[in-house]
């Protein structure tokens, strides 16, 4: 008996545990309450937080920011989901509105609105140079680099500086213009930018880029070897290669039905070794290239062919 009532009170406790998972609680008639930027504020700071009050049953939250309205948008400048009751971004002096909707699996609140502007500080210091391109922990294969940032207003002229790993200024250049292209040296390097006029400058503002101009090293296939005859349908490859210093490094095999390779049975991004099932009763031609991060590639390695009877 008392078994039986055991057995009960689980059972009992799991279903309701169960439900509390399955069912949440609808949050339509839930309003979300905008914090900051209010309605008809005007922000000084071109990097702008978005927060919001929390609603109870919330899982997370739908923010979208359009210019200057969503009534009469030009640009729809972000529609994202996040858990958390804050949102960081970026935006050029402009008219702004906003909106933050609270959701769950179940239900959603109605949107909350508020517009906004944002100005250029009176202060010419304390304006910030927003950078456009390239974008922050790029990485590229050419030493030539055009940089790109926002005009600032009341701005006569733009200085430009490149760091090393130590933050050691290793070039220097000043600029009218908005972009300019500078030769950056293999690695990693963070560019700044200043505003300047005749009395002022703004503080330095930057990312950091990697070149990577090396092409991987030529793989060195090694089993099957070459015009090997075998009989098991699942087939182990492997190859060797020396890894070069820079970005990122990969290898990708290809397998093909003919010698003149353009019969091609896969293509896959690998480590060595790596086990491939194929059709018996067949010839295959197969060799490995290597690639990275930054877009270089390899030779091809020495193309192999093996037959499976």
């Amino acid at each position: 008996m008392k078994k039986q009532f055991l057995y009960i009170t689980i059972f009992l406790l799991t279903l309701f545990s169960c439900e509390e998972i399955l069912f949440e609680e609808d949050i339509t008639d839930d309003l979300v309450t905008i914090i900051a930027p209010s309605n008809g504020s005007q922000v000084e700071n071109t990097s702008v937080s978005f927060s919001w009050d929390a609603v109870d049953q919330a899982t997370s939250y739908r923010l979208q920011i359009a210019r200057p309205t969503f009534e009469n948008a030009t640009q729809i400048i972000e529609d994202t989901t996040v858990t958390l009751t804050n949102f960081n971004t970026t935006l050029v002096k402009n008219d702004y509105q906003w909106r933050v909707r609270a959701q769950n699996s179940g239900s959603e609140t109605a949107y909350t609105t508020a517009s906004f502007s944002i100005i250029e500080s009176e202060d010419f210091s304390a304006r910030e140079v927003l950078l456009s391109s390239p974008e922050d922990n790029a990485i590229v294969n050419n030493t030539a680099v055009t940089l790109q940032w926002q005009s600032v207003t009341d701005a006569t002229a733009y200085r430009i500086q490149l760091l090393d790993e130590s933050d050691q200024v290793i070039d220097e250049n000043t600029s009218t213009a908005n972009s300019i292209q500078l030769t950056f040296p293999e690695g990693v390097t963070t560019w700044q930018v200043r505003a300047e006029n005749d009395t002022q400058n703004t503080l330095y503002f930057s990312r950091t880029l990697t070149v990577d101009s090396m092409n991987p090293l030529k793989p060195v296939a090694t089993t099957p070897a070459n015009q090997a005859i075998l009989t098991d349908a699942m087939i182990s490859f492997s190859w060797t290669r020396e890894a070069v210093e820079g970005s990122t490094e990969f290898d990708s095999i290809y397998v093909y039905r003919n010698d003149q390779l353009t019969d091609l049975v896969t293509k896959d991004r690998v480590t060595s070794p790596a086990d491939i099932t194929l059709d018996t009763g067949e010839t295959y031609y197969w060799f490995i290239k290597a690639f990275d991060e930054a877009g270089n590639q390899s030779e091809a390695s020495d193309t192999f062919s093996f037959t499976i009877n």
